[in-house]
């Protein structure tokens, strides 16, 4: 299956599931995924203990794939190609020099 593929199921079961009936704020989703990667850190702090909604899964790994199911919604809601981005960026990503940006670790 491809991120595309992954996308539009993501987006299909949000709308199946009423979260598309009135129009979506941007903000407020964005907000959405990060307060899913705020939860990973909790459930890090937690010594990420298994989740209880997903068995043989840590509560980090359920929160960020809250993260990943939060974004290919929006994507999808938005008509947004993160499919060809990612692709896209992963290559240019290859090519960039060693620790580039100058920034600190």
């Amino acid at each position: 299956m491809t991120i595309a593929q992954i996308q539009d199921t993501i987006h299909r079961t949000a709308v199946e599931h009423g979260w598309w009936e009135s129009p979506r704020s941007t903000g407020e989703v964005l907000m959405l995924m990060v307060t899913e990667l705020a939860e990973a850190m909790e459930a890090y702090r937690e010594g990420n203990p298994e989740s209880k909604d997903i068995p043989g899964f840590s509560r980090m790994e359920e929160e960020l794939a809250d993260v990943v199911i939060r974004l290919l919604d929006f994507a999808g809601g938005m008509g947004l190609d993160i499919d060809g981005a990612l692709r896209a960026k992963m290559a240019y990503n290859e090519h960039r020099p060693y620790r580039h940006g100058g920034k600190v670790a």
